[in-house]
């Protein structure tokens, strides 16, 4: 059994680099032995890709069916309410966010934000609309706690999307990301509602988001930390 000199990683005794770091194996040991045989298959064998697009299209039919099914139930037997249609706007947000893509051959991710954004508002402006309009919820709650997830998420996108980003920073950037969106979308429900428990709610989930990007601050900053979780996570 041998371990990397630079890293610390256990190592297969036919390893000739370490496969955390490169790092090139030199064992005195070992010198004129015949090495044994490798674990690793000598070729890499890719299995074949699954049809994206034909996933989506099964996907979307079994999406479909209960929807049908609910609004033959509403036109035949249960004619008092319109309540399928909260149940196929439901279901076209959920396809929508996240089989919808699955269509598009070049994955274009401004215009699907801005295109999600969209719908997730047209979804909540349906509920609203339904209603009896006494409560103006949507304009007071809804739009700015979608518009508020909209621009952290162009935000992120902007960050991530414009350079190679290390794995701790994007998680750090997501939490502080989640962070503000507790803060702001409980405050916003507090005081739209009137439900004084959502605005505790975000200020407790603020306040533990806080701790976590204290900790990933620290592991980003410090060498010995990384090195330490690089070798607890691929070893």
């Amino acid at each position: 059994m041998s371990y990397c000199v630079n890293c610390g990683v256990e190592l297969h005794e036919s390893a000739e680099k370490c496969v955390l770091c490169g790092t090139a194996v030199l064992n005195p040991n070992n010198v004129g032995k015949e090495k044994p045989e490798s674990p690793f298959a000598p070729e890499l064998h890719i299995p074949e890709s699954v049809s994206q697009r034909f996933v989506a299209y099964v996907i979307s039919m079994v999406m479909l069916i209960p929807n049908i099914v609910c609004l033959l139930f509403n036109a035949t037997l249960f004619k008092d309410s319109f309540w399928s249609l909260y149940i196929f706007e439901t279901s076209f947000l959920v396809w929508t966010v996240f089989v919808f893509p699955f269509f598009t051959k070049k994955r274009k991710p401004y215009l699907m934000w801005a295109f999600d954004t969209a719908v997730v508002l047209s979804y909540f402006y349906f509920f609203w609309a339904m209603g009896d309009g006494t409560n103006n919820w949507f304009f007071t709650v809804a739009l700015p706690v979608v518009l508020t997830a909209s621009v952290q998420m162009l935000v992120y996108m902007l960050w991530a999307l414009g350079k190679k980003r290390h794995v701790i920073l994007k998680t750090l950037h997501l939490f502080i990301d989640f962070a503000i969106f507790s803060l702001i979308s409980g405050l916003v429900i507090s005081a739209g509602l009137g439900f004084k428990i959502a605005g505790i709610i975000g200020l407790i989930v603020f306040v533990s988001c806080l701790c976590i990007i204290g900790f990933l601050v620290y592991c980003y900053n410090s060498k010995s930390m990384r090195r330490y979780l690089s070798k607890r996570f691929f070893t």
